[in-house]
């Protein structure tokens, strides 16, 4: 049970990369979506161990709400339909603001008013060229046709942040990202300067190369710590968050970005 309602919603994750070559710099979008799974289940748990302390403190005449319960996580299995690989795992937020959070003084707040959120997250990974990416994405929403583009976030490395800085960006210009401008062009989502919706983006930065060969650059192996960083296993014991904040910073990262757009769409609903 839980102590607050709760509500559904389901989300398209996508990593933009070249499959043929998983472990360089220009693929590193999709290197952070299997270790991500763990972070979801990691997520999950804590919020249900907490919930759990939290209903067996209310008083009898509280309201309850029922709770989904967990659900498996499904791995990456390739689908040819979808052109890629796809992965499932349900996972609950909780939209409350945090205690002392500006939001919680806003005129009007209540806390009855903001639920959790039991989000189905589809994980995708194209089986396909980075700039030919756009394709896959279409072929993946021609098999949810619950999903559009304002459901859809990709996740992709980015030139202008130096590695370990993730930024999240709700759409706008490809700044020269094939992967990006590839989507763009396929679903027809370049945003406001053409009149089409905006796609929304989790950028990892991957720094620029010192002698200015970018190709060159983008193609190479990650560093080892810096897969390193993308990888790292989740500790999800709930007494242990710090510790699992601290584990893989970039991976920590990425999924932060994450909840905070799945929670600002349901905020916008």
């Amino acid at each position: 049970m839980a102590d607050r309602h709760v509500v559904q919603r389901t989300a398209l994750i996508v990593g933009l990369g070249n499959y043929t070559h998983p472990t360089t710099r220009h693929s590193i979008g999709q290197y952070v979506l299997p270790p991500l799974l763990e972070c979801v289940q990691a997520h999950d748990s804590r919020v249900r161990a907490h919930l759990a302390r939290t209903v067996t403190r209310l008083p009898p005449e509280a309201p309850r709400y029922t709770l989904p319960p967990p659900t498996p996580i499904e791995p990456f299995t390739l689908s040819r339909k979808a052109q890629g690989w796809l992965a499932h795992a349900c996972v609950l937020l909780d939209s409350l603001p945090p205690k002392g959070a500006s939001a919680r003084r806003a005129p009007g707040f209540r806390v009855d008013a903001c639920p959790y959120v039991h989000m189905h997250l589809v994980l995708y990974i194209p089986r396909l060229l980075m700039n030919v990416n756009g394709l896959g994405v279409r072929a993946v929403l021609a098999q949810l046709p619950e999903l559009g583009i304002t459901d859809t976030l990709l996740v992709h490395d980015e030139l202008q942040r130096t590695f370990g800085q993730v930024a999240f960006k709700a759409g706008g210009s490809a700044a020269g990202h094939n992967g990006v401008r590839s989507v763009q062009d396929v679903l027809r989502c370049h945003g406001t300067v053409r009149q089409e919706p905006d796609i929304a983006r989790v950028r990892i930065g991957i720094g620029r190369p010192a002698d200015g060969r970018v190709s060159e650059y983008v193609l190479g192996p990650m560093p080892p710590e810096w897969r390193a960083a993308c990888e790292a296993q989740v500790n999800t014991d709930p007494a242990s968050t710090r510790h699992a904040q601290s584990a893989a910073p970039v991976l920590q990262a990425v999924w932060h970005h994450i909840q905070q757009w799945c929670l600002a769409r349901v905020a916008a609903t």
